[in-house]
């Protein structure tokens, strides 16, 4: 009997140094009972889910429609809190990127759960912060191209496009909304200027002038009318922090050690200025410079975009859930100051 003891003893050691390993399941951070998938996360599915949330919670969320988009799906925006002062918080800009929209709405369920059971989160008393602090969440920019990504072609024009799409049937890859037009390539910040491709494609097609899409216009007229103190847009991949765009003296140093904090609590690379680039016209490019505030990209997820399933969500909830609490927090307290500089 011993024998067989001391065997197997030594298998288990050969195998920890050999053999191919075991993939023992991520812990999950949350379950959440709302927002939750085991595939994919489409428009359809952020659409019930965020009338149950609003259901459940229905003095503490309000949702509103803030425009449609080309084949007339509502852009939702989802705030919690009561406080004048104001955070926007957008994903599900590029197709692709769907998973940005079920962090957002699973975002949004925890910390209506944690308002509501008066807990707090990481340290933050979310329930106080929310007193103060509005937050607006924009989970899903463009519903039309995510539904291509994720639904297929359905009744559209393949011939138009499998055409913008540079003739591959496979169109996982598109982040163009279904017009063929770069959300993130769509705000007047040196639009002018900012590279594009002379045609709408499944990328980097910047339309035929600033805001002429339905989405871009919607988030930034609602921007606009909402003035928020700060702006954060999430974006998959690389696991990096956007923040400058040609801040100067007291401004490049207020959005640069909120960007380490960040950085800090997510474990994401901050961008260095030298690498970012100086003339585009994306969401975070055109709040910074037309608000003179802080604004932030943060790219999740470490893979590429057909690399990364439903069951990352988990992951990425554990890295980012403190970003808005900790937003909150210094809005709240305005230690640095958010005027114009």
């Amino acid at each position: 009997m011993k024998r067989w003891v001391a065997a197997a003893i030594i298998i288990v050691l050969l195998c920890l140094e050999g053999c191919t390993p075991y993939k023992i399941p991520q812990k999950k951070a949350y379950r959440n009972e709302i927002v939750h998938t085991e595939v994919n996360y489409d428009y359809e599915q952020l659409k019930e889910d965020l009338f149950k949330l609003k259901e459940g919670h229905p003095e503490k969320l309000q949702v509103d429609t803030i425009g449609v988009s080309v084949e007339g799906r509502e852009i939702y925006a989802a705030r919690i809190g009561n406080g004048v002062k104001k955070l926007v918080v957008i994903g599900g800009v590029h197709a692709r990127e769907w998973m940005t929209s079920y962090l957002l709405m699973s975002l949004i369920e925890v910390y209506l759960n944690h308002d509501k059971e008066g807990k707090k989160l990481k340290g933050y008393p979310i329930y106080q912060l929310l007193e103060e602090v509005s937050v607006s969440f924009i989970p899903m920019m463009n519903p039309d191209g995510i539904d291509l990504v994720l639904n297929g072609v359905g009744s559209r024009d393949p011939e138009l496009l499998g055409t913008m799409n540079e003739g591959e049937a496979d169109f996982s890859r598109w982040k163009a909304n279904i017009a063929g037009v770069d959300l993130n390539r769509q705000f007047p910040a040196d639009w002018e200027e900012t590279e594009s491709k002379e045609a709408p494609s499944f990328e980097n097609y910047k339309g035929t002038f600033p805001l002429d899409q339905p989405e871009s216009k919607a988030v930034a007229n609602y921007t606009l009318e909402e003035k928020p103190e700060m702006a954060v847009a999430y974006h998959l991949s690389g696991s990096v922090i956007f923040w400058y765009y040609n801040q100067k003296d007291q401004a490049y140093k207020r959005d640069l050690k909120i960007g380490k904090k960040i950085g800090r609590i997510t474990r994401y690379k901050l961008v260095e200025k030298e690498d970012s680039e100086g003339i585009a016209a994306g969401y975070k490019d055109w709040f910074v410079k037309a608000f003179e505030k802080p604004g932030y990209t943060i790219e999740i997820g470490d893979q590429r975009y057909d690399q990364i399933g439903a069951d990352e969500v988990y992951r990425f909830i554990e890295e980012n859930q403190e970003v808005v609490p900790y937003l909150m927090r210094e809005i709240r307290n305005k230690s640095i100051s958010f005027s114009k500089i």
